[in-house]
């Protein structure tokens, strides 16, 4: 038989419906009936995953656990697999988080185990290529990762590659190898062990894998905590019954074993010559910037813009790790943070743990824009006397500076028309393509820049496209618009400000009050299709690393609903407050406060009767089934400077 395969439990003590109370419970119902799974079965091996502080809560729990599982890694039966100090979303992080994230998890390993591990599991399988360096100056050699959400994204793959490992590249050109997980393959085991799915037949799911030379396959890679206890977290959990799930599991292993299955570890599938990576894949694209795992439902907004406050806890974790970049800060200190930047805290938390956490000095209150001006403003060098004409007619409202002509539209909200920058000398680059523009009647529509829509699923779309009394300001750098458009959630306080070379759009969403359980987008960019010619399109953002670039070859929709619990399919994690878009000719820059307002970027591409559609919007708030009423709304700054050249 060619198809080897391995076991893979991870184990998470933060696991967020599970109350700290109960966390002994797990120990006897699930951790330790794992490890006894090697009990009488020499040639079985496991995979076992932790957080270090995870471990670090096993231990203080019962040391024996710890004792036991050092014993089976020295005996060569389980392969310990590394992922920081705690389960966080790289892709989401600063590069200085993700680091630290890293540095302190081996850190811990080496005190709790003896050694640090080289093999890492991806956490919440949140890929990036961007996360690559960090986990290799932490010391890891080997990744795993998901293989069924990249692979919707890459139809030029080949089927096999699930079966091998890989090589895959950074940003900045460094190499680490990839072994493949599989959704699929772990909820069949799931299913088999509760009972759902009939032992026979999940034997013969499996070895129908064996169709292939040197094939490995993990059969399972998810959450030991699943397995004879329930945490009550979702309304559908099957019943325990008056069979254990670790024995039945334990009697499928060996139903397995007798079909001559080989049971290994990553390590030793790297180290075969069988099993040598010739291939080298980039995962991720612009429809899926950022894969996760399992189905659609689990995209990377439900760490970013839904929970209780995700956007809340972002806020004060970016601005402590501003303040730990700028003034240092012991190892504690970044442990402290990365704890705070659990993914368990952003999804389906307890109310009491909820209640209870303290960390960072959590405020629920809204941040709200500043009453000065240039609130993002990044520019230091110093520029020539501020120059600016404003024509204020009925309806449009025109700002030409040194680089810059703008037009709003005051019957709109402020929506931009168009927004020319002098030097580019192709006209407008975006502003609002106006009903007529395609052909199709599913596209007859006006398409604006500059505002903002919330979408409550079926109950009520707001938008700031209303009527609005403008008051012009002048400014020694700028010309500030300000205004209070009236919406159905109340007035909406709105500022633009355009400078030399640069403008600013300003959202007060904190009038609205507390966030509805709807999607809140804002900031829209529309491009102007005759202005990008002439070279491909391409985004460019951090995620966790270095930059990265998207082609925007593919269409996508990123804000297109996945079902009506769940408002959005993916996301750009933008995880230094900046996103590029544009061509080799010019590009759109566009960044925004990180500790006012986390927004991520959600794109939409298309090709509309020939004609190009391109349209980032940047997200304050999203729907999925970890989403709970009681936030409040941030205001939210977007700033806007257009680059020459590459």
């Amino acid at each position: 038989m060619s198809l080897c395969v391995s076991l893979l439990f991870h184990l998470n003590l933060s696991y967020s419906s599970i109350e700290v109370d109960a966390r002994p419970e797990l120990l006897v119902r699930c951790y330790w009936p794992m490890l006894r799974l090697l009990e009488g079965r020499p040639w079985l091996k496991l995979s076992v995953e932790a957080s270090a502080s995870t471990l670090e809560f096993i231990d203080a729990i019962d040391a024996g656990w710890t004792a036991r599982l050092c014993e089976l890694i020295d005996s060569g039966q389980v392969e310990f697999i590394g992922s920081g100090d705690t389960q966080l979303i790289g892709p989401l992080v600063p590069s200085s988080v993700h680091s630290a994230n890293q540095r302190l998890g081996q850190g811990g390993y080496k005190q709790l185990l003896g050694f640090a591990p080289t093999t890492a599991l991806v956490n919440e399988m949140a890929w990036s290529q961007g996360i690559v360096d960090g986990y290799l100056d932490a010391g890891y050699r080997l990744l795993l990762m998901e293989w069924n959400n990249p692979r919707r994204a890459h139809p030029e793959w080949s089927d096999e590659l699930r079966y091998r490992p890989v090589w895959t590249t950074s940003p900045a050109g460094n190499q680490i190898q990839l072994l493949w997980a599989d959704a699929i393959a772990f909820q069949k085991f799931q299913r088999a062990v509760s009972g759902e799915l009939d032992l026979d037949s999940y034997v013969e799911w499996v070895l129908a894998r064996d169709t292939g030379p040197n094939r490995h396959l993990f059969l399972y890679s998810s959450d030991a905590e699943v397995f004879d206890f329930r945490p009550g977290r979702y309304a559908t959990e099957p019943d325990l019954d008056a069979v254990s799930e670790w024995e039945r599991m334990g009697a499928l292993l060996d139903a397995l074993r007798q079909n001559e299955l080989a049971f290994t570890t990553p390590a030793e599938v790297v180290r075969s010559e069988s099993f040598t990576a010739h291939e080298n894949v980039q995962l991720c694209s612009a429809q899926d910037p950022i894969p996760v795992k399992k189905q659609p439902k689990y995209n990377v907004t439900r760490w970013a813009l839904t929970g209780r406050d995700d956007v809340g806890l972002n806020r004060i974790c970016f601005a402590r790790e501003q303040d730990l970049a700028k003034n240092g800060g012991s190892d504690e200190d970044w442990r402290e943070l990365c704890r705070a930047w659990s993914s368990d805290l952003r999804t389906h938390l307890t109310a009491a743990r909820w209640e209870a956490r303290d960390r960072l000095g959590y405020d629920p209150a809204p941040s709200t824009i500043s009453t000065g001006k240039g609130t993002i403003r990044t520019d230091s060098i110093p520029s020539p006397p501020f120059e600016a004409a404003v024509e204020h007619g009925e309806r449009w409202l025109r700002v030409r500076t040194q680089g810059i002509v703008a037009v709003f539209d005051t019957r709109r909200g402020l929506a931009c028309e168009s927004f020319e920058a002098l030097d580019s000398g192709c006209g407008s680059l975006f502003g609002t393509l106006r009903h007529g523009a395609f052909d199709s009647i599913d596209w007859a529509a006006d398409f604006y820049s500059g505002h903002a829509v919330l979408e409550v699923p079926g109950r009520m779309r707001v938008a700031d496209l209303g009527r609005a009394s403008v008051s012009v300001l002048r400014h020694p750098d700028c010309v500030e618009l300000s205004c209070e458009v009236p919406t159905g959630l109340g007035p909406l306080p709105k500022r633009v400000r355009i400078y030399a070379q640069r403008m600013e759009f300003e959202f007060g969403f904190s009038a609205w009050g507390e966030r509805p359980m709807g999607s809140l987008r804002a900031g829209m960019i529309t491009l102007v299709p005759g202005a990008w010619e002439g070279s491909p399109l391409f985004l460019r953002c951090n995620h966790g690393g270095e930059p990265e670039r998207f082609d925007l070859v593919e269409g996508c929709n990123h804000a297109a609903s996945v079902s009506p619990l769940i408002t959005a399919n993916a996301a750009f994690g933008a995880s230094e407050a900046w996103i590029e878009l544009g061509n080799n000719a010019r590009r759109l820059h566009m960044s925004w406060s990180r500790d006012q307002a986390g927004a991520l970027p959600l794109l939409t591409h298309r090709f509309v009767d020939g004609i190009r559609f391109c349209r980032l919007a940047f997200s304050l708030a999203e729907v999925d089934d970890t989403s709970v009423e009681g936030a409040r709304l941030h205001d939210f700054c977007l700033g806007l400077t257009v680059k020459e050249g590459l």
